[in-house]
């Protein structure tokens, strides 16, 4: 089929090329600029080839649901001139935004409360630490979590469950109910095996490929709400988490 082949090439076309400039970035650290930015430098990657990859295509930002909750859907109606104008606009999107933001933030608390007892549980049985769990906090906690919200899991979210798992519906008519998800099997498994080859070819060591599992859980979600909000929201407790446990029995 022409479509299937045309949406396969594109993403793989687009993902190797996220996946070089993202590689070039985490080798450029001896530019200064470039070393004291460089999760800036990635996330603005991941969201302006999320966002100019998806405007292009039929249905564009709502279709690969990169909406964020209205905050990125124009109102023409209101829509005012000037700079006083578009800062009310924004204004006026963040305050429609915060009833889906509060929804998506109880779903994904409620998925947190399922997945991360088993998720602690496994982490202890296979990293076996020698010496009980201490409680070692992030020098700041509020900046550090809205870093892990804003600067990883959104930028992640708006490539991978946005418009790469998106774009990989648009070449599988294939639908399955799981979970009460509407799935495309062939594309939530693609985005996630995608997320893990990132990953390694950043850090060439195959424990990285691990990010595979929690995609499967991010895409899932993505599928679930139509949206990336609850995605978002877990994936940044899910490095949080994992952050803490680490810390906290020093593996």
């Amino acid at each position: 089929m022409p479509g299937r082949r045309a949406a396969l090439i594109e993403v793989w076309v687009v993902f190797t090329a996220v996946a070089l400039a993202t590689w070039l970035l985490s080798h450029a650290t001896f530019v200064p600029l470039i070393r004291e930015n460089l999760h800036l430098c990635v996330a603005a990657l991941f969201v302006f080839g999320a966002l100019r990859c998806a405007e292009r295509l039929p249905g564009g930002l709502v279709r690969y649901r990169l909406t964020l909750g209205g905050l990125l859907t124009p109102d023409v109606e209101r829509e005012r001139p000037g700079l006083l104008g578009a800062a009310l606009d924004l204004g006026a999107a963040l305050l429609r935004g915060v009833p889906s933001l509060l929804r998506e933030l109880a779903v994904a608390l409620g998925v947190c409360l399922v997945v991360f007892p088993p998720f602690v549980l496994g982490y202890y049985l296979w990293n076996t630490p020698p010496d009980p769990f201490v409680y070692l906090p992030q020098p700041d906690e509020v900046s550090y979590a809205l870093t892990q919200i804003v600067v990883v899991a959104l930028p992640e979210e708006m490539f991978f469950r946005g418009y790469l798992q998106g774009r990989l519906e648009d070449a599988f008519a294939t639908r399955v109910r799981f979970l009460g998800a509407d799935l495309c099997p062939q594309a939530w498994l693609l985005q996630a095996l995608l997320f893990g080859l990132l990953h390694f070819a950043v850090d060439l060591h195959p424990a990285r490929l691990a990010v595979f599992f929690p995609a499967l859980l991010f895409g899932w979600l993505a599928s679930l709400r139509g949206g990336l909000g609850a995605a978002i929201f877990v994936h940044a407790l899910c490095n949080l988490l994992s952050n803490l446990l680490a810390r906290g029995w020093q593996v």
